[in-house]
């Protein structure tokens, strides 16, 4: 049996290993060991090993069944981690919590309302299981919210059934339970999963399912969820993005060139579309979330009075703006549910777009209003389609590698930065344009720095690009730049751009 250990070891006792994290205690008033809860948030990785030890321990210290409970909000992963445990260990036995909702106890569509789980048939499983008798386990539809059946379950082989459910820690579990695990991610991707989850297994649409988690889902996980999560052994961060999953993103090439209808009619063929659009775009800043690096905005878009809420997250492959995007129609309504789940709006975007669109690739000439200039971009689902088309377009060595909520950021993250007392303009030697005009000097910046990073490119050539771009923005700003390594395949964010104007006006001050 393993000794008797109690408090969680000090930083400067802390093992290495991961294995060497779990430590042991025996319970108090019992004769059954749990391990020392673990203080720090671990991934969804170092997690999963840290649980799987945790299990093999308690098997070979304690007798008979070991039970696990894992909880967390709706959408925060708890099956797929189930999963991945049950594929490492396939001798285990799982029992989801859903399967004990009783759908005669369903008021207002509250279906995380503790009320709603059939505890008498829950506790008596587990019990039967301890006794070592095999059980029948409800099957839920939820479709039809109903109990459909049941299935036959044996005490596994390994000794360890893991619980797992929403309420898998709650106050009528914890007793029970050997071991306790909770996994959280947070509420943006959260949101993300639960939608497209419920999709697939209820069928509810999707504005549903967001006025479901605003009006009920959430409220229910801040009052009696999350505080059983804190009793747990192991906490757990989930980070998986969802977006990863989607395997038909949009490429998107940007550049402020003037190009004429007549220009983009040549490139593209004759059967090919023109519409004029006027789009409002509501970008929503997820909770927690900074807004000056922020890349996983909600977007709520009017378009024809039609409103559609967009779940995206870009990424840049320089010169490209890659977006995969899922796209609901939805009302106007919606935006309240959503702020009271902790979005706030970052900006409001108005767009008016002149769009050319064939079966290939759609050419826009946008409008903004907010950045008060124009743009042109190539699209599709293609990439080599939209490299073509923006070089027939003459557009090589103008691209901007933003979306236009980056833009925006960074934009304002300058013009910040920009807005100086008199005493210093004299002091730090600014050119008065460049103060009154941040946005031009930023605009030739970016294009002298995509255009000398495509010179080096295409020689061949192995020296920095970082040094000439640091040289191109002391001419335009006046401030000397400490020169950095540059990753070819990640544009710098609006923060971290921004940022290297800030750390050059501290660097003269000092002087």
């Amino acid at each position: 049996m393993a000794q008797d250990t109690s408090g969680a070891e000090s930083p400067q006792q802390r093992p290495g290993l991961l294995k060497d994290q779990v430590r042991l205690v025996r319970r108090k008033n019992s004769d059954r060991y749990e391990i020392v809860p673990i203080q720090d948030r671990l991934s969804f990785e170092k997690g999963f090993f840290i649980v799987i030890r945790a299990c093999q321990l308690l098997a070979q210290n304690n007798d008979g069944i070991i039970l696990v409970g894992l909880a967390g909000p709706s959408g925060a992963g708890k099956t797929v981690f189930t999963e991945k445990i049950l594929n490492f260990m396939p001798s285990i036995a799982v029992i989801s919590m859903d399967n004990y909702n009783d759908a005669s106890r369903i008021v207002d569509g509250n279906f995380d309302d503790p009320r709603l789980t059939d505890y008498d048939t829950l506790l008596q499983n587990v019990h039967d299981l301890k006794a070592g008798k095999q059980v029948q386990i409800p099957i839920y539809d939820f479709k039809s919210s109903s109990r459909t059946g049941y299935r036959t379950l044996e005490v596994p082989s390994s000794r360890i059934v893991i619980i797992e459910g929403i309420h898998a820690l709650s106050e009528r579990m914890r007793p029970l339970l050997d071991l306790r695990v909770s996994v959280t991610g947070g509420i943006h991707f959260d949101l993300v999963k639960r939608v497209l989850r419920d999709i697939q297994r209820a069928g509810q649409e999707p504005e549903e399912i967001i006025q479901q988690i605003s009006e009920t889902v959430y409220p229910m996980y801040k009052a009696f969820i999350e505080p059983d999560l804190g009793t747990a052994h192991i906490k757990i961060t989930n980070k998986f993005n969802p977006f990863t999953g989607f395997q038909s993103p949009t490429y998107i090439l940007k550049s402020a060139r003037n190009v004429t209808v007549d220009q983009i009619k040549a490139v593209i063929t004759e059967e090919h579309a023109e519409t004029m659009e006027e789009v409002y775009d509501i970008y929503l800043l997820p909770p927690g979330e900074d807004p000056e690096s922020c890349q996983s905005y909600l977007r709520m878009r009017n378009k024809d009075g039609k409103y559609s809420l967009m779940f995206e997250e870009w990424v840049t492959d320089n010169p490209f703006v890659i977006s995969p995007r899922i796209t609901f129609e939805v009302s106007v309504r919606l935006l309240g549910g959503l702020m009271a789940l902790g979005y706030t709006i970052a900006t409001i975007l108005k767009r008016n777009s002149h769009a050319f669109s064939d079966d290939r690739v759609c050419v826009k000439i946008d409008w903004l209003e907010q950045l008060n200039r124009q743009y042109i971009q190539v699209q599709g689902k293609d990439r080599l389609v939209v490299k073509y088309v923006g070089e027939q377009l003459q557009l090589e060595g103008s691209y901007t590698p933003r979306t236009y909520i980056e833009q925006i950021q960074l934009e304002k993250l300058v013009n910040e930065v920009m807005a100086l007392p008199d005493d210093l303009k004299t002091k730090l030697s600014i050119d008065e344009d460049m103060v009154s005009s941040p946005k031009e000097a930023l605009s030739r910046f970016s294009a002298d720095s995509v255009a000398m990073r495509n010179k080096h490119f295409k020689s061949g050539m192995s020296h920095s690009y970082s040094t000439h771009r640091d040289k191109n923005l002391s001419n335009h700003t006046g401030f000397s730049i400490s020169n950095r390594k540059f990753d070819d395949r990640r544009t710098e964010s609006p923060a971290m751009l921004a940022n290297e104007v800030k750390y050059s006006f501290v660097k003269k001050l000092s002087y």
